[in-house]
């Protein structure tokens, strides 16, 4: 029996560096050494869910989540030190994760999980499902002002999908890099797609901001508190392989 290619093996990230996980649910199902009990909390709040593919992968991530996490503290999984900021923000606690200066994120969507570990800053990672241009079309006013809407929309129709979710990934990774989240206003994240990370400036905190086609078409985005872009890794039925940018 395979078991699940240990974390382990992935870097480190020095100080001042990041590391993002990507991995197709699909694949990560496919390991039977993945599944493993998360703490008791964590099972609880994911049981709230009410769809059980939404239980599902929620819990993927977080079982990927941990166990990046214990390879680079030293510790089981479970044991991870996880707690919550007032905002919900879920960050790490204890003397290990001090020491290290880590700052954690995670996100899922119906196909995909991404976990992202910086030294030395805070990260914020994003996933999201592709979707047809008519759903963009009716969300398109509360993720752009009106001069993004208006550059958008002079988008040619048949990028114009793809163009929103590559701004769409990049917003949400920047609000959580912050720690506002779904109470940030996305109109007010100021991006231009492009394929070389660029600097975004939210408040105090200047954030690069890295995105690209390593699960395509599943949308990706990492905004990390650096000025180096993350280190990218997916999970490929063999094993861990570098993804660029």
């Amino acid at each position: 029996m395979k078991t699940f290619p240990d974390p382990a093996g992935l870097p480190l990230p020095g100080p001042g560096d990041s590391l993002v996980v990507l991995a197709r649910v699909a694949e990560l199902a496919a390991w039977p050494g993945f599944g493993f009990a998360l703490p008791e909390a964590e099972e609880a709040r994911i049981a709230r869910l009410l769809k059980a593919e939404d239980r599902a992968v929620r819990r993927a991530a977080w079982q990927l989540a941990r166990l990046l996490l214990g390879a680079a503290l030293g510790c089981a999984p479970a044991a991870v030190p996880v707690t919550r900021a007032l905002n919900g923000r879920p960050q790490l606690d204890g003397a290990g994760a001090a020491q290290l200066d880590l700052d954690f994120n995670l996100a899922h969507c119906s196909g995909a999980v991404a976990v992202g570990v910086a030294r030395g800053g805070r990260i914020g990672v994003d996933v999201e499902d592709p979707r047809p241009l008519d759903v963009w079309t009716d969300i398109a006013r509360d993720m752009f002002d009106p001069a993004d809407h208006a550059s958008w929309r002079a988008v040619p129709k048949e990028a114009r999908a793809a163009a929103a979710l590559a701004v769409w990934c990049g917003k949400e990774a920047v609000l959580k890099a912050t720690g506002e989240g779904l109470a940030g206003d996305p109109r007010t994240v100021k991006l231009v797609p492009s394929g070389a990370p660029s600097a975004v400036q939210r408040g105090e905190r200047r954030l690069l901001l890295a995105a690209g086609p390593a699960l395509a078409p599943t949308g990706f985005a990492c905004a990390v508190e650096s000025d180096r872009p993350p280190a990218i890794f997916v999970l490929a039925p063999d094993g861990w392989r570098t993804a660029g940018l």
